[in-house]
């Protein structure tokens, strides 16, 4: 492990972390800001949403099945944390696990980057630390403006379901960032990275999506990380413990795979 090298990281991607995690903060609170209106029209709003069709549901990771507006946690992950939370998180972790080592190669920085007298693991294993610390610091900072919304706006939120999510949402977030650095790893351009780990969230999204509108494709829940995405459940306190395991497992899976691969890669190649 390089210290310097890990805060230069951070140093790095700090204006990137914080204008991810202020816009994530403020939208969690503008939307938290209209649970008193719905709760006070639940019943019109439900009859409202009983029109719309399932697929419109689905798509943004809301479960037709459960009711809605009967919690806090049912609402803000419906407005939030279902869909538009999850996909701006996966922006920034993406384009910045990508970045890891494909943006030294295409910006010509990679042979002053490698002088630094440690290893290559050590050195990528810096920015994963780097990326890490800015996945809490979205995500915390997002946990707390939650909070403070749940306090200001009559929103029931436990101590409990608040640990939950930073859970959900961390371990969610570390499973792409594991993926997104592997990619880096194998490439010499960050587009070419940050679209590989692109295409593979699409297709995992896509069958996540199917798999919840017919029952002969369940099977294809399987292979996406989205079905082990679970924010309501987690806000609610009842996470399923194995969720978060098989994010971690992928995540910290192919960010030791990438400091293989990174070790033994040519990197004028």
């Amino acid at each position: 492990m390089s210290w310097p090298m890990v805060w230069k990281a951070i140093r790095d991607l700090r204006w990137t972390v914080f204008w991810y995690a202020l816009g994530l903060a403020v939208y969690i609170v503008l939307l938290a800001s209209f649970y008193p209106t719905l709760e006070r029209q639940r019943e019109e709003f439900e009859r409202v949403l009983q029109q719309y069709p399932e697929f419109l549901f689905r798509v943004f990771g809301i479960d037709p099945q459960h009711t809605l507006f009967t919690s806090f946690a049912g609402f803000m992950h419906a407005e939030t944390f279902g869909f538009i939370w999850p996909a701006t998180a996966l922006i920034f972790v993406v384009l910045s696990g990508a970045a890891a080592v494909a943006q030294e190669v295409e910006r010509g920085t990679a042979e002053f980057w490698l002088s630094v007298p440690v290893s290559r693991a050590r050195l990528l294993m810096s920015k994963q630390l780097a990326l890490l610390a800015g996945i809490l610091f979205v995500v915390l900072t997002s946990a707390v403006a939650l909070a403070a919304s749940a306090a200001a706006f009559g929103g029931e939120l436990t101590g409990r379901g608040l640990g939950q999510l930073v859970l959900t949402l961390t371990s969610f977030l570390v499973a792409f960032a594991g993926l997104a650095t592997l990619a880096s790893a194998f490439t010499s351009e960050r587009s070419k990275a940050a679209g590989l780990v692109a295409g593979v969230i699409l297709l995992m999204y896509l069958a996540w999506l199917v798999a919840g509108l017919s029952e002969e494709a369940r099977w294809l829940r399987y292979l996406s990380l989205m079905t082990a995405y679970d924010p309501q459940a987690a806000m609610l306190g009842g996470l399923a413990w194995y969720k978060p395991i098989v994010h971690l497992v992928v995540g910290i899976g192919a960010a030791l795979a990438a400091l293989v691969v990174f070790a033994r890669r040519d990197i004028v190649a």
